[in-house]
């Protein structure tokens, strides 16, 4: 069966950018890699945007396709329930919001009985994720929706262009403070690849440098 990785983050969290990465790194440890691109909300930055890039690396890409790729009713690629019935390393993506609850809560009965991890992505510097009692009210938001519980949090605080090392460091002692408070682990700190190596020797294995695959042209 499947191992399932769940990606969720509020607009502007910079989940999907994680996403890509986070599967492009998985391909060069498994052979069957899987991203599930359930985000239906956000029509500007998924990963399917790049869906050619992602299957000439072998990694196969499921998601809503046509007028119904976006949507308040989520249609879920029917083929999704069977690859996760398979061997295989599938990430989702999913949306921070009232619609990511409604997927999580349709495929959570096929998610329960896999190994799984559920991570919440944060930025700081976004407005869902400037105060705890906002970052709490999302945790409950999908944990609610089908009773699967966040196992850890990613941390990726930017400010986009305007980024520096100091930014970075200020804005992941604040997602420290969230994670202590919710008692959850912080599985990655996700930075730009430029920005790795002077901060790599601070915090270790936990540094994730990405890089920015769907950021547009005037950014």
């Amino acid at each position: 069966m499947a191992n399932v990785i769940i990606f969720a983050g509020g607009f502007g969290s910079g989940k999907s950018e994680l996403v890509l990465n986070y599967a492009i790194r998985k391909r060069e440890q498994s052979d069957r890699v899987v991203l599930a691109d359930l985000d239906l909300v956000n029509p500007y930055f998924v990963s399917r945007d790049i869906r050619k890039t992602l299957e000439n690396m072998d990694i196969r890409v499921v998601a809503p396709s046509g007028e119904l790729s976006f949507g308040d009713v989520p249609n879920i690629p029917a083929e999704i329930i069977g690859l996760l019935r398979q061997e295989n390393d599938m990430i989702i993506d999913l949306a921070g919001d009232e619609v990511g609850t409604l997927v999580l809560g349709y495929l959570s009965r096929y998610i329960k009985d896999r190994y799984y991890e559920f991570y919440m992505v944060i930025n700081p510097y976004r407005p869902f994720a400037q105060d705890l009692e906002s970052v709490t009210e999302l945790k409950q938001l999908l944990e609610g929706a089908a009773h699967i519980p966040f196992t850890g949090i990613v941390s990726n605080p930017n400010l986009l262009g305007e980024t520096t090392p100091e930014i970075i460091r200020a804005g992941h002692e604040k997602v420290r403070g969230y994670a202590q408070e919710m008692n959850l682990p912080i599985r990655l700190l996700t930075v730009e690849s430029k920005f790795h190596d002077a901060l790599v020797n601070q915090y270790g294995e936990i540094l994730l440098g990405i890089n920015l695959y769907l950021k547009p042209d005037w950014m």
